[in-house]
Formats: C-alpha cells, structure tokens, sequence
C-alpha cells in the first residue's frame, strides 16, 4: 500500500501543479488554445514514455484509454475555464471533491475491499478537501471575501463529474496494459480539442471557455504585458507535469485500489491552493489550513493501512 500511496502523492502534486500553470495560461490565452497547448506537450511526454517502458495492446486498454480520454478532455477544458474566472483556492478544491466523489462511490457499489482503517483514511481526505474549499472571510475592513459564481460552479460541477468517470475508465484498463492507457487518455484528448481550436468563436468568443470576463480582478503573469514566450513555456511545463502525473496516476491505479488512489489524486488542490496563496495573494483560512494538516493525516493513515 505505501508504493501505491507515494505514487497517487507524487501525481497528486504534479496535477495540482500543472493546474495551477493551466489556469494561469488560460487567462492569458482562451481556455481550448491553452489546454491544446498543454494537451500536445503532455502527449509528447506520453509518447516517449511507450518507447521507455513495456506495455501490451488489447481491446480493452484501447477502450479503458479513449474513453477516459473523452471524460478527460471535458473536464480538463471545464476546469481550466472554471479557473480562469476563479477564484481557484475554491474551484480547485471544489472539483476536486466531486472527481474524487464518484470513484469512491464507484469502489464502495463494486464492493472493492478495503481495511476499515483505510476506509476512516478515504473519509478523511474527503472531509479534508471540504475544509480546504471553505473560504476565508474577510479579515480587514474592505477586504475582497472570495466567493464562487454561478459560472464558476456550474463548470466546477461538469468537470468534476467527467475527471471522475475518466479515472474510473482508466481503472478498467488490464494491468499488462502499462502506460498505453495513459497515453491514450493524453492523445485522445489532443484529437479532440484539435477541431475545437479551428472554430474561431471558441478562440474568441465564448465568454464560457474563454475564462477573462470575470478574472479581472485576479492577478496575471505580468502587468499588462502580452501573451508570448512566457505563456508558451508556462503551458508546456504544464503539459509536461500532466503527462507525467497521468502516467503515474495509471501506474498506481494498476497497483493499489480505486477508492484510495482516487481519494490521493483528490489532494491535489493542496499545491493548487498554496500557489495560489504565494503567486496570486489569494488568501487562505484556518480552516483551510486545518484542511491541509488532515489530507496528510489521510495519507499516512492510507500508507500505514
């Protein structure tokens, strides 16, 4: 269980990562340039990673890997939307909740087992990612209470659901499959979001994928300057962290159990939201903090069990 635990960690921190960058790309880019951008350098990545370790073809994996890629893109795109308007100290967490939700309840209608220390450990992360997406109240008279919008929610909830379904199809994956289903999650979402970018309304028009209406108020890469070099480097270290974390994420799904991977994978708002609160200000709660303390608890608890 510890192996499988420090893989779900190790891609948990390399997602949150890569959403922290991806959202910020999105507000300088549109939502479906930036995650095609993101896309095409994860998929780099998952490409060499077939050439680097052994894998096995079947009917199965192909299936497993392209429809998680399907439920994959559409939250991706929904999530960096949701983002991009913000505030992702409580989007990110928000979503996390709901993904981790539905494997979880997926585990527990299969009957996967599990020991009843590990299950106490699958409640606690899940109580922990609530805290975390608690907002912090105003402290200072005329300070900004973060709160999240009806747009924001509503895409929160979409990409929530279909991240979910996407680890619950790449869990279906034969174990000899290895890192195939990955790659196909990561290449199956870079064909889709292809014709997508072709459409110019998605490109500069569609205030719902487009994330800019509402992100004024948050702060950007740099003071009014461009998009160029810099965000091209910052999506392709994004895409570089999600291919890596898919890959590993696969890897520890083929050893441990659904609902414990998921519930680690869920923790991936805590690098989310300490970015947050270093790069763009936003603040964070004693709640929130108490959030923290407890999804580490949750994990040593899951290693241990």
């Amino acid at each position: 269980m510890t192996a499988v635990v420090i893989l779900a960690l190790l891609a948990s921190l390399l997602y949150g990562a890569s959403d922290f960058l991806g959202a910020l790309t999105a507000r300088r880019l549109t939502v479906i340039k930036a995650s095609t951008a993101i896309y095409l350098t994860a998929a780099v990545v998952a490409a060499l990673a077939l050439v680097l370790f052994p894998w096995v073809y079947s009917d199965e994996a192909l299936w497993a890997g392209s429809i998680a890629g399907l439920f994959a893109i559409v939250g991706m795109v929904t999530f960096y939307a949701a983002l991009a308007i913000g505030p992702m100290s409580l989007l990110a967490p928000l979503i996390a909740l709901i993904q981790t939700a539905v494997p979880v309840i997926v585990a527990a209608v299969t009957g996967q087992s599990l020991q009843l220390v590990a299950w106490i450990a699958v409640v606690l992360a899940l109580v922990a990612t609530t805290l975390i997406s608690i907002p912090a109240g105003a402290q200072t008279p005329g300070s900004r209470i973060e709160r999240i919008t009806p747009r924001g929610g509503v895409l929160a909830l979409v990409s929530g659901v279909t991240l979910g379904l996407s680890v619950v199809s790449l869990d279906t994956a034969p174990i000899e499959s290895g890192v195939f289903p990955a790659f196909l999650d990561i290449a199956v979402g870079f064909v889709v979001l292809l014709p997508l970018l072709a459409v110019r309304r998605l490109r500069t028009g569609d205030g719902w994928l487009k994330g800019e209406a509402d992100a004024a108020p948050q702060a950007e890469l740099s003071d009014g300057e461009p998009a160029g070099a810099r965000i091209w480097i910052t999506s392709a270290v994004a895409g570089a962290l999600l291919g890596i974390g898919n890959i590993l994420l696969v890897v520890a799904l083929h050893s441990g159990n659904l609902a414990v991977v998921a519930v680690l994978m869920g923790l991936y708002p805590v690098g989310t939201v300490i970015l947050a609160r270093l790069v763009l200000k936003e603040r964070m709660s004693l709640v929130q903090f108490f959030g923290v303390a407890l999804a580490i608890t949750a994990a040593i608890l899951l290693g241990t069990s």
